[in-house]
């Protein structure tokens, strides 16, 4: 009788603890904000590599388009209660020989995670300023597809 009591005590105090513990909040369970940031890193990356002599305005131009992309979505995720540094792998995997080629696809597909992501009102348009370097950083490219 003893152990049931005590058995009874420790399910209710569980059951306590996981109805009231704080669940997080839905938007900062969302990926594509982490997804982007990781894709972006690559590409820039892929951007600073060695490049043909035609090719390095264009690139430090998109780079600097980037870098600004990143601080934007950073900015972001950590108002989702997300680590920026902690990021999955990118999602498609580039190739050294063509960096630039592979840094836009990698751009791209940052960009369809970032329309994708939710805006807080509180981020007082992060996501938008965000879409708008990657447009720039794409038509620095553009050129170059």
């Amino acid at each position: 009788m003893r152990n049931l009591k005590s058995f009874i005590a420790a399910v209710f105090v569980l059951l306590t603890f996981f109805f009231l513990a704080p669940v997080p909040p839905a938007h900062a369970q969302h990926p594509a904000y982490l997804h982007a940031l990781s894709d972006l890193r690559t590409a820039r990356g892929y951007l600073q590599m060695p490049a043909r002599p035609g090719t390095r305005d264009a690139c430090k131009h998109a780079n600097k388009e980037i870098s600004r992309a990143i601080d934007d979505i950073a900015k972001a995720v950590l108002d989702y209660g997300r680590d920026p540094d902690v990021t999955p792998l990118p999602q498609g995997a580039g190739s050294a020989n063509t960096p630039i080629h592979s840094a836009i696809r990698l751009m791209k597909e940052a960009r369809a995670d970032i329309e994708h992501g939710r805006d807080l009102p509180e981020n007082h348009g992060l996501r938008e300023h965000s879409l708008e370097h990657i447009d720039k950083a794409l038509l620095a490219l553009s050129q170059f597809q």
